[in-house]
């Protein structure tokens, strides 16, 4: 089902994905409202009740305030946005790992790797150990990107924008997909396959420019 969250989300997805770096140099402000407005709207189910964190009336008013914040505070604080670009990368991805580890109990098996595609992307916050797992991969990988800038620029801006884009497309793709027991795996390897697009394409541009 496509929402107008949904399209905002892959709108905004795509740019991040391709045009991460330049938007981050030199329109630092709309990196910094894109990226306000994405955290917001994903804490914001844990503060309102999840029915009306649903309704997209609050999903936008959200994302506009998260955004206006991102915006004024972006060039100001700039390695701070640095380290937050970055720690949104890996909150991201020790979410799908705390998800993983829930599943599995620490074991690698091809039935934790199923159900975990199987979720929706990215997968719901409903454990600790997510919790745990996004401040440490969140914190570790900011730290990274506030040595190794460059880089971790352009492979935070252009994994979270395809995260934005898949999970903008989530329901459509497991529509066309209903038939696939493996859909859940196809969702995760697109934003996989989509990440590392942009992020090569970041590195051209940045290489012409």
């Amino acid at each position: 089902m496509i929402t107008p969250l949904s399209v905002v989300l892959v709108i905004f997805g795509f740019m991040v994905c391709f045009m991460g770096y330049s938007i981050f140099r030199s329109m630092l402000p709309l990196w910094g409202f894109i990226l306000g407005g994405t955290i917001v709207l994903f804490f914001i189910p844990m503060i309102l009740k999840t029915p009306l964190a649903q309704q997209t009336l609050f999903q936008v008013i959200a994302f506009l305030i998260g955004g206006v914040i991102g915006a004024l505070v972006a060039a100001p604080l700039y390695y701070v946005t640095v380290f937050v670009s970055g720690g949104a990368m890996g909150a991201l991805i020790g979410l799908i790992f705390g998800a993983y580890l829930e599943i599995s109990g620490g074991v690698v098996s091809v039935r934790a790797l199923s159900e975990l595609a199987g979720m929706t992307f990215p997968p719901r916050l409903i454990s600790p150990l997510q919790v745990v797992m996004m401040i440490v991969f969140g914190l570790i990988i900011g730290g990274f990107s506030i040595s190794f800038q460059k880089f971790m620029i352009s492979a935070s801006t252009a994994f979270l924008g395809a995260a934005g884009v898949v999970s903008g497309l989530t329901g459509a793709i497991l529509d066309v997909l209903r038939t696939n027991p493996a859909r859940g795996l196809w969702v995760m390897l697109v934003w996989l396959i989509l990440g590392m697009i942009g992020l090569f394409v970041q590195f051209r541009m940045r290489d012409e420019t």
